[in-house]
């Protein structure tokens, strides 16, 4: 069996080298995008219209009994200059997604992206905008001698436990057993009370929310959690500037949690906001 991270780390050389045609090479006959369905050539062909792209990647976690890579990547990105009707500026813009990609017989057959597209908008809108992307890769600190970590079983068990405190509005009392007195999330350094506040203001915005993990990778060399996390509900009052219509929405995050000594240290996520502001907008 291919040695999938091999192969994935293959496409991106090819994306970045506009080598379109060693691609069939690496890719499954059929593709799935996002849950859309695309022959591997469609697939490429659009690939190679959509402007100058490069791929770096960050950070990645395989999972070999899943076939599944989850991978963080920095994204440098000059659009053409019009796409659907409309004219973009003429500037490259860095974004970072996170994904996760399957593979059949060791070539790809699936992906789910989620990329900070509020970022994207904010560059593409202001040309004075700068970026310094929070890379995931240069928060991995030495590990400390005389704290082994979890095991790959361990993580998963203590994140499945994380989220089921949340569910059931226990972090006033369990939370700080799965997080540091200070933890940080995109950037943003949060107290306890900090971190408890944040995902308390979902569901004071979405009082029937749902989190449902879709997919989990577990990486035990650098304690991390990749999760791909299903978000439904029915808003009730805006959130991320967005105003409710009385619709349910569902929508995804996709989130890297690295651990330190048992407990989340830091959290870099990205939520599917277009998504949402679409629902929202119908």
């Amino acid at each position: 069996m291919a040695d999938i991270e091999i192969v994935y780390r293959s496409i991106v050389r090819c994306i970045n080298e506009r080598r379109w045609e060693e691609l069939p090479r690496y890719m499954h006959s059929h593709i799935v995008k996002d849950g859309q369905d695309f022959i591997a050539g469609d697939y490429i062909a659009e690939l190679s219209k959509t402007g100058d792209v490069e791929l770096i990647i960050d950070a990645v976690a395989v999972d070999k009994s899943q076939q599944c890579i989850a991978a963080a990547v920095l994204v440098r990105f000059k659009p053409a200059r019009v796409v659907d009707d409309a004219a973009i500026p003429d500037k490259t813009i860095s974004f970072t997604e996170q994904m996760f990609n399957w593979f059949t017989e060791g070539k790809l057959s699936k992906t789910l992206i989620v990329a900070d597209r509020l970022e994207m908008q904010r560059q593409l809108s202001n040309p004075d905008a700068r970026y310094t992307p929070d890379l995931i890769t240069e928060e991995n600190p030495p590990r400390d001698p005389l704290d082994g970590g979890l095991s790959a079983l361990e993580l998963e068990s203590k994140y499945r436990a994380y989220l089921d405190c949340i569910m059931a509005r226990r972090m006033e009392t369990d939370l700080h057993k799965f997080v540091h007195p200070q933890t940080v999330f995109n950037t943003k350094t949060l107290t306890e009370e900090g971190y408890r506040d944040l995902v308390q203001e979902f569901f004071t915005v979405i009082p029937d929310l749902g989190l449902g993990i879709s997919t989990m990778v577990v990486d035990e060399r650098t304690q991390r959690v990749a999760v791909r996390i299903a978000i439904t509900g029915t808003p009730i009052d805006t959130l991320a500037g967005v105003k409710p219509n009385g619709s349910a929405v569902s929508v995804y995050e996709h989130v890297t949690y690295r651990f330190e000594k048992g407990r989340i240290a830091r959290v870099w996520s990205i939520v599917d906001w277009e998504s949402y502001t679409k629902q929202m907008s119908n």
